[in-house]
């Protein structure tokens, strides 16, 4: 039970009330029981039911990179060969997916053995000083069709944040997402022209990364 507890006699100055204290009178079991329910009520409080986040790797054998670069003699159609990445999602809702990739860009292919040679060098991607484009999403948000992923997409040295469409099918074990952006060359300090053969800023990209739950 609850009851007022015993106070100090001596008088109280003007002005000021006498202020009670309670104290709670119960037996070990059942401060035990208060004490047990008052833990979990904060633990509810503070960490509130979360849906269980799977992690999942890219399979490369099963996924692509694929991009669409033009000029005036001719265009070029190439792909990367070699990439790797993970996905942190709630299979109930996509908007949870974070996403992580990595791309070799020595493994690029145009199917032109002195184009993609030309690509690796300083005058494109600069292979030697950057080896690698980074991928990390930040967050996601549904749209007609799937969701927008924004994440921050290093090429060459430079980050920018870009917005990918993505369309996006996942299960505990196994997911698939699709999606194509657009970007320009020259935001990444890609600057190279050719006099006789133009290349355009504007270069296309597609995507399809398929992917299983990783192991523990």
């Amino acid at each position: 039970m609850v009851s007022p507890a015993t106070v100090g006699t001596g008088p109280v100055p003007p002005g000021e009330m006498k202020r009670p204290s309670f104290n709670i009178a119960c037996g070990p079991n059942q401060c035990a029981l208060v004490l047990g329910l008052g833990l979990l009520w904060l633990a509810a409080a503070a960490d509130p039911a979360r849906a269980e986040v799977v992690r999942l790797r890219i399979d490369q054998a099963d996924s692509a990179v694929t991009f669409k670069a033009t000029s005036r003699l001719a265009n070029a159609d190439g792909r990367f060969h070699r990439f790797s990445g993970d996905v942190s999602v709630d299979p109930g809702d996509p908007t949870s997916a974070r996403i992580s990739i990595a791309v070799e860009v020595a493994s690029i292919d145009t199917a032109n053995t002195k184009r993609d040679n030309h690509l690796r060098s300083q005058d494109f991607f600069w292979v030697e000083r950057h080896p690698t484009i980074v991928f990390e999403s930040v967050r996601a948000a549904r749209e007609a069709g799937g969701v927008a992923l924004v994440g921050r997409l290093t090429v060459r040295g430079v980050t920018r944040e870009i917005t990918a469409p993505v369309r996006v099918e996942v299960t505990p074990e196994r997911f698939v997402a699709r999606g194509e952006f657009s970007l320009k060359r020259s935001d990444y300090e890609i600057n190279y022209q050719s006099v006789l053969n133009p290349v355009g800023d504007v270069v296309d990209v597609s995507f399809v990364f398929r992917g299983r739950r990783a192991g523990p």
